[in-house]
């Protein structure tokens, strides 16, 4: 009986970490516009990350949002710091909660905007 408990016990431990796993590292494609929530503030920082990302940190922002594979879609970090830096912007991030992002921010750019001119966009209906 015991042996029966504690494999049952193991199985639901292994589908709770397989479903958490999977909630975590599914990838974002297809973004729609209910995919995305909005944010807007001041530019801080704008860097080159790994895999050629672009990494943009806001004032008054904890969150360090990121244009996955931005070198390959034509974007240049030298570029959209001169573009961007110091000014006001508006981004649409993933809306999606994760074990890693629990207050929902997922700081994957979806759409980034900067004086009424769309600098990058990945959602499909729009």
């Amino acid at each position: 009986m015991f042996k029966r408990i504690y494999l049952a016990g193991c199985f639901l431990i292994f589908l709770v970490v397989f479903s958490l796993a999977f909630i975590t590292f599914r990838p974002v494609r297809n973004v729609t516009t209910s995919d995305v929530s909005q944010k807007t503030g001041m530019v801080k920082n704008v860097s080159a990350g790994n895999g050629g990302d672009i990494y943009i940190q806001l004032h008054n922002d904890r969150h360090n949002y990121y244009i996955n594979n931005a070198l390959k879609q034509g974007l240049n970090p030298q570029s959209l710091s001169a573009d961007i830096l110091e000014k006001e912007v508006t981004l649409q991030h993933i809306n999606r909660w994760t074990p890693f992002s629990r207050d929902g921010v997922f700081p994957h750019i979806s759409k980034l905007s900067c004086e009424n001119k769309v600098l990058f966009n990945e959602i499909i209906n729009e």
